[in-house]
């Protein structure tokens, strides 16, 4: 069974838009696919109605922005079968208004150094349920000033290297999984290797705060992989994989479907699939 499991829409910082990425993930032989956009639920009720409509079987999931303040580095938790939907947006809304906050900052210092206007950063996000790092080099694209959207001209004018860059206070990772326990949820380990994360996955695989790992992922590299398997191994950890797929709107570009979940890490997913 082919199955991708990180997946995002035009409803964070993806390029298509719900339906269109399930037709694709239909044309590429997908049996299952997750959509996992970032601190958003909203096109999961959508995703769920048409990949039923078309025969695309979809795991709902969503992944969360956390941070480790022990260490200040990122932690990214893809959670699927996320149970109770409002409770989980309730909490999500606010990392999507810091973010609208923080991003807004970077657009007006680009404002001030470019011939570009705010409003441009917001009509490229209106169809997003916040403002993302695409959004914010869209505009630029369109004017000829990079022709990729995350590369160069990104790092030095946006990103976390830049002198615009304003860092978003994201939820402790503690805080995130309590929710996923309190509301019900499979919470999986994104991409460790990516935001030296390895630590804290063992830490949380120690407490039995996870079901997972995602060890198929475009940026996790063999080092990592096999940490991630070590890791798995000893504390019984489901292995799960995706291409973290977001169209055009990256950095690396790869086709849908081009990292796969694991057969038995996605039979052992699917046993917590609600009726």
């Amino acid at each position: 069974m082919k199955a991708d499991l990180h997946t995002h829409t035009n409803l964070s910082d993806g390029y298509y838009s719900v339906k269109d990425l399930i037709d694709q993930g239909n044309r590429m032989g997908l049996d299952y696919m997750a959509i996992t956009d970032h601190d958003t639920t909203a096109g999961l009720i959508t995703a769920m109605t048409y990949g039923k409509r078309v025969g695309l079987k979809i795991i709902p999931g969503v992944e969360f922005s956390t941070r480790n303040y022990k260490t200040g580095r990122a932690v990214h938790i893809l959670c699927y079968y996320p149970g109770d939907l409002f409770a989980f947006q309730d909490f999500l809304d606010k990392t999507l208004e810091i973010r609208i906050e923080m991003k807004l900052k970077t657009a007006r210092l680009l404002e001030k150094d470019f011939s570009v206007q705010v409003e441009d950063f917001l009509k490229a996000s209106r169809d997003s349920e916040s403002l993302y790092n695409p959004h914010l080099m869209l505009p630029f694209f369109e004017m000829g000033y990079t022709d990729t959207l995350i590369g160069d001209f990104f790092k030095e004018h946006a990103s976390s290297k830049s002198s615009r860059y304003f860092t978003i206070p994201y939820p402790d990772v503690y805080e995130a999984l309590d929710l996923i326990d309190r509301y019900g949820g499979v919470p999986v380990i994104a991409h460790p290797g990516e935001y030296d994360s390895l630590e804290i996955t063992e830490q949380l695989a120690s407490e039995g705060r996870i079901k997972g790992i995602e060890y198929n992922h475009p940026r996790n590299t063999e080092h990592d992989k096999k940490e991630i398997l070590r890791i798995a191994q000893a504390y019984d950890l489901f292995l799960t994989g995706g291409t973290d797929y977001h169209g055009p709107y990256t950095k690396t570009v790869h086709p849908l479907g081009s990292y796969l979940c694991p057969e038995y890490g996605l039979k052992k997913l699917l046993t917590y699939a609600r009726p």
